[in-house]
């Protein structure tokens, strides 16, 4: 979130910008060759290199009506549809990619994301605490979720959320960001400034690390004698 106007004005009611997690799932490649053996393990990715948005779904498109839709298929198609801002269409095939892999970590995160995107907060929650189950040291999944709460008003378990994301990394941007907002919101304003400035000390060229600076001058200005 982002502070704007002037000193009685409200949080602007989103938070910062999405990043979908994108490449398959399959495991790791060898140190001493990664790229040529992410390429064998996911030739679907190279064939889209190089393509726009468009250009990816009416390949993907083509796949799917020749009969040879896979997860992956279905994973990527969902990341293009994103980029063309279709929230809606994203969801859709992330969910047909979750429904052929119950287990597809980065699909799941990213259908939860979607879900947010459209205020489908309850559907949000649901994938998100589905990641957390699958990776549940992972601090980001962590931090999704307690957003997913917060903007239900669920304020509570969003706090114990951004909580247990900082107690498995005390330097994520995300739930950083997110826990000097549920400060800020609170009123609790030298606080909220104690976590965006970490925020800046992580990454200062950052999206979040821009916007937290931004939102410490601002409340330091006109909120904090």
């Amino acid at each position: 979130m982002r502070f704007v106007g002037s000193p009685a004005a409200r949080w602007a009611a989103a938070f910062a910008g999405l990043c979908l997690l994108a490449g398959s799932v399959s495991s790791a490649a060898p140190k001493k060759d990664k790229k040529a053996a992410a390429t064998a393990e996911d030739p679907l990715r190279a064939a889209l290199d190089g393509k726009t948005a468009p250009q990816k779904i009416e390949y993907l498109n083509g796949m799917v009506e020749e009969g040879k839709a896979t997860k992956d298929v279905y994973f990527h198609l969902g990341n293009a549809k994103y980029e063309t801002g279709d929230a809606a269409g994203a969801a859709t095939a992330f969910e047909k990619c979750v429904a052929m892999d119950s287990t597809f970590f980065k699909a799941i995160v990213n259908l939860g994301l979607m879900y947010d995107e459209q205020q489908l907060f309850p559907k949000a929650i649901e994938a998100f605490e589905l990641a957390a189950k699958l990776e549940p040291k992972n601090p980001d999944v962590w931090a999704n979720l307690g957003n997913s709460y917060y903007t239900q008003v669920q304020h509570p378990k969003a706090f114990e959320y951004y909580q247990k994301a900082l107690a498995l990394d005390p330097n994520s941007q995300s739930a950083l960001y997110s826990m000097a907002v549920f400060f800020a919101d609170a009123g609790i304003f030298r606080e909220a400034v104690k976590y965006w400035q970490h925020v800046v000390d992580v990454d200062p060229k950052s999206e979040q690390g821009k916007n937290a600076a931004e939102n410490i001058d601002l409340v330091k200005k006109y909120l904090i004698p």
